[in-house]
């Protein structure tokens, strides 16, 4: 089997006219294997993550148990230093995923006993960092590990990159209780057509003082209603495949505009999912 392996990269530089995207894919290796009855796991490999301060990046990671299928799968990040700033991950538990299980149970031998089929997982994770002023690179390890049925856990680990950012650290500093900001589902499974509310949490949201903005940053174009309101409401497109969108929210006590950077962003990750069988989300 062959997991792949792929990152989408874009930096907002919390600019609206300043979106890029960048798509890398890296080379796959095998990280382990045996034990078990012959069990085994594999999982991605790939380049240095690079982030700058106060952006995002998607990192879309596969797990892969060859005999026994998985029952787990989850990113975590380890500052490598003290004074790092603070990243925020949004879908890190991997409640939305592609999940691929063989349901057919693999035969067994004389040296290995039968599994249950073997399973690979792809998970999409959104990484944010804080927007502070920084004058060096801070970095991360960037962990994705999984636990098949038999017991076996496999873990990749990468190095993720904050650098700084000079259209952040030109900026006076923002009010500190925005740092709460965040989004109400986090991560959410829908079927194409399917109604889907989000809510800004961590802030006061009856303050009529505070300006928002609501944008698609990965996947197809929708129409989002109330994008300058703390709840915005939309309808999720027609897909004939299952597609992953990020949704972003940006909030600030000053006006939103493309010259206007100090604000904090909170994402939302969205699993589009042509094969479910009635309309409707279920969130987390």
């Amino acid at each position: 089997m062959s997991p792949v392996f792929a990152f989408n990269k874009w930096s907002h530089a919390l600019r609206a006219t300043s979106a890029v995207s960048v798509a890398v894919s890296a080379a796959i290796v095998l990280l382990g294997c045996g034990g078990e009855g012959g069990g085994g796991l594999s999982a991605n490999s790939g380049a240095l993550v690079l982030l700058k301060a106060g952006e995002s990046t998607v990192v879309a990671g596969t797990l892969e148990s060859v005999k026994y299928r998985l029952t787990a799968m989850s990113w975590s990040v380890l500052p490598l230093a003290a004074n790092n700033p603070v990243l925020t991950l949004a879908n890190a538990n991997c409640a939305v995923a592609e999940k691929s299980d063989m349901l057919t149970p693999t035969a067994g031998t004389s040296s290995s006993p039968a599994g249950s089929g073997g399973s690979t997982w792809g998970c999409s994770l959104v990484v944010s960092a804080e927007a502070k002023t920084m004058s060096t690179d801070a970095d991360y390890e960037l962990v994705l590990s999984g636990l098949n049925e038999a017991g076996q856990r496999v873990t990749y680990k990468r190095t993720l990159r904050v650098q700084p950012n000079p259209g952040i650290n030109t900026q006076a500093p923002v009010v500190g209780f925005l740092k709460g900001l965040s989004i109400q589902p986090v991560a959410s499974v829908c079927k194409p057509g399917s109604a889907l509310s989000l809510q800004a949490q961590g802030i006061d949201t009856t303050d009529l003082g505070f300006n928002y903005r609501w944008r698609v940053v990965q996947g197809p174009a929708v129409v989002l209603a109330g994008d300058d309101k703390p709840t915005v409401g939309l309808i999720l497109p027609q897909v004939s495949v299952s597609t992953i969108m990020v949704i972003q929210l940006e909030a600030s006590t000053t006006a939103i505009t493309p010259e206007n950077t100090a604000v904090y962003m909170t994402q939302a990750v969205v699993h589009i999912d042509p094969s479910l069988s009635s309309l409707g989300c279920s969130s987390y």
